[in-house]
């Protein structure tokens, strides 16, 4: 964090249009370590398109039993809270990626699709790295949101810079990596994405390791405990095989960027069957939620 900028953080707005109060307390819900699906449930019935993804999701062809779920619990008891973490952080988080200026509004559906890639690959990652594996269960079970919402500083610095993001986009997004990052340092009164984010993700009160990595993304060897370290190079090396399959939404990164200061070695993995895997998933999300 700049040094500046704790003074100047009561001046960002940092209310994204998209994200509802429902999802917010959802978030809250889902974050502690023995989460009450009876809350879980009550809040849910608050919102109708958070209600619908849980019914349409507990009755898609991977879940659906013999007979149609109408009733919200059962759907909830078919899932499972892991399936439900899922549901609720990709409805909440995917309304913030969306804007009424078309330009704007390209980007981010753009960022959003990454995202998704990049939450999906840091998924299967950690099933074939012992690094990931041995980490607390409270780390592991972040792994998909933290990949669904590491650029959500992006709508921050929207709302609160809606001009200048709009010349930004059409200026400068031809910088390679990591030069666009500090043009927006230069552009946006010495605030960037990082920044943002992780001060927003503190305030919807996940736990400390999420947003130390969310502002801290772009470095390849930051101060981090040797488990946040180990979750920091899991979502870089997610970055490094999402660009190389497409799905990098910004200017493309230098050969190996995305790699440096990995703290383990994935060289033994079958990125093409990931590759597959990976897309397969995204169609039946997409098909799922749309």
């Amino acid at each position: 964090m700049h040094p500046h900028s704790v003074r100047r953080l009561a001046q960002i707005d940092f209310n994204i249009p998209g994200i509802k109060n429902v999802g917010m307390e959802l978030m809250k819900l889902l974050n502690v370590p023995e989460p009450d699906m009876d809350a879980i449930a009550r809040t849910i019935e608050l919102d109708p398109a958070l209600f619908g993804s849980v019914l349409a999701c507990a009755n898609s062809p991977l879940f659906c039993g013999i007979s149609e779920i109408i009733d919200l619990r059962v759907a909830i008891n078919r899932l499972g809270l892991k399936e439900i973490r899922r549901i609720v952080f990709h409805v909440v988080l995917e309304s913030a990626f969306r804007s009424d200026n078309s330009d704007i509004n390209r980007l981010l559906r753009a960022i959003w699709s990454q995202n998704l890639a990049v939450s999906l690959t840091m998924q299967r990652l950690a099933t074939e790295c012992p690094a990931v594996r041995a980490l607390p269960m409270d780390m592991v079970t972040l792994i998909y949101p933290l990949g669904l919402m590491h650029v959500i500083g992006i709508p921050v610095l929207i709302i609160n810079r809606y001009d200048v993001f709009s010349r930004f986009i059409r200026e400068d997004m031809r910088r390679p990596l990591p030069d666009i990052y500090a043009r927006e340092r230069e552009l946006f009164d010495g605030f960037d994405h990082f920044e943002l984010g992780a001060e927003l993700i503190k305030r919807w009160g996940f736990p400390d390791f999420v947003p130390e990595v969310i502002a801290t993304y772009n470095l390849p060897e930051p101060p981090l405990d040797k488990d946040t370290r180990v979750l920091h190079s899991l979502l870089r090396h997610a970055r490094h095989l999402t660009q190389e399959w497409g799905f990098a939404a910004l200017p493309t990164a230098p050969e190996g960027y995305w790699l440096e200061g990995n703290v383990f070695d994935l060289d033994g993995i079958d990125t093409q069957a990931l590759a597959d895997d990976v897309r397969d998933q995204m169609d039946r999300i997409v098909k799922m939620f749309s």
